[in-house]
């Protein structure tokens, strides 16, 4: 399985260097691996292949502003780079860090059932980025609640049962 960590938004210059959305909250994440995989396009999910993946050798890393800036060993100039514009960058599950008992990748908290004792509010579709934290997308056909991610509301996480036991703050229904 391969997951998705940013997207190639546009070039840089005209020496190959290309602009790189972040998917992760870590962006210093592209400075600790040597190597990405390049996909034109990848599934809601962002792990299934729907094109061939293309290894590209991570060369520098820089930032600017929310962006990160990339130079690929295997890309040599500004037209090189304009043919992986758009192109999704993946890592194998394998070769993400662990994170902190209790901490969880966005890909791992989707499609998770999320339940209040024997209630069950749908299932867990989408993670909203906002500001202070994480805003949970809840689906049951087409009725959606927006679970905020704080420890006084998600009790626990299963990832084996693909369960999250929750408790709604008063009105969350309302």
């Amino acid at each position: 399985m391969f997951i998705t960590i940013g997207q190639i938004i546009n070039t840089h210059g005209n020496r190959g260097e290309v602009k790189v959305k972040p998917i992760t909250d870590d962006p210093g994440l592209f400075e600790e691996i040597k190597k990405v995989y390049a996909v034109a396009e990848a599934d809601e999910k962002q792990m299934e292949q729907r094109a061939p993946r293309r290894p590209l050798t991570i060369e520098t890393v820089r930032y600017h502003k929310k962006m990160v800036l990339i130079t690929f060993m295997e890309i040599a100039d500004m037209n090189q780079a304009e043919a992986i514009k758009g192109y999704f960058l993946q890592l194998p599950e394998s070769e993400l860090k662990p994170l902190p008992e209790g901490r969880y990748y966005i890909y791992q908290l989707e499609g998770l059932k999320v339940c209040e004792g024997e209630r069950c509010y749908g299932t867990l579709t989408e993670v909203l980025q906002p500001g202070s934290n994480d805003v949970y997308v809840v689906r049951d056909g087409q009725q959606e609640i927006l679970i905020p991610a704080l420890k006084t509301v998600i009790k626990k996480v299963d990832l084996e049962a693909g369960r999250m036991e929750v408790v709604l703050p008063p009105g969350l229904l309302d």
